[in-house]
């Protein structure tokens, strides 16, 4: 049986404010039985409204992966180094393995204008509402997106045929030295 997850987004005023967020994250992750997440990462919008993925663990596995596809699309699917046949795959993996219309992108896009930030986590089903409410506590406005395994395993199939790809600016920077 498909084992499903959510992505939990919280979308917070500043980068400060996320970074703060995922730092707590951690150790509410430490704190808490039975809750481990896969690793967390952080949304950013820069100067030119280039979406960046900020990661504290590796990009490659749960929601590194997801984080690094909606960042590609966001900033048009263009921004990945493997060119439009990716960008392409991964467009499609967000639209409809995680049901994501272009108006939620349009929304997801415009919560990072201004300086704003979202914390992104993957989590079990069983975990998501305690975590959205926990980001609800921290100051995040959240929102949650259904994800099967199947889906993680298509994108990161994806992104194996493509090793040298990864999203323009994707980093493993902690937070707080990635700007």
């Amino acid at each position: 049986m498909d084992k499903h997850q959510q992505l939990v987004l919280g979308f917070f005023e500043s980068r400060a404010a996320a970074d703060h967020a995922a730092q707590e994250l951690k150790e509410f992750d430490k704190a808490v039985a039975g809750v481990k997440f896969d690793n967390i990462g952080i949304l950013v919008k820069d100067d030119k409204g280039q979406v960046k993925a900020h990661m504290e663990g590796p990009r490659r596995t749960g929601v590194g992966i997801l984080l690094g596809a909606l960042a590609a699309v966001l900033t048009g699917g263009l921004s990945l180094i493997a060119g439009v046949v990716l960008g392409g795959a991964l467009g499609h993996f967000v639209h409809k393995s995680l049901g994501m219309s272009k108006d939620d992108l349009a929304r997801i896009s415009g919560e990072l204008d201004g300086g704003r930030a979202a914390v992104g986590v993957l989590v079990d089903e069983s975990q998501a509402k305690a975590v959205t409410a926990w980001m609800e506590t921290v100051g995040g406005k959240t929102e949650t997106h259904q994800v099967s395994e199947q889906a993680t395993d298509e994108a990161a199939a994806v992104l194996q045929e493509h090793p040298d790809a990864e999203p323009e600016g994707a980093d493993n920077a902690p937070p707080s030295a990635a700007q």
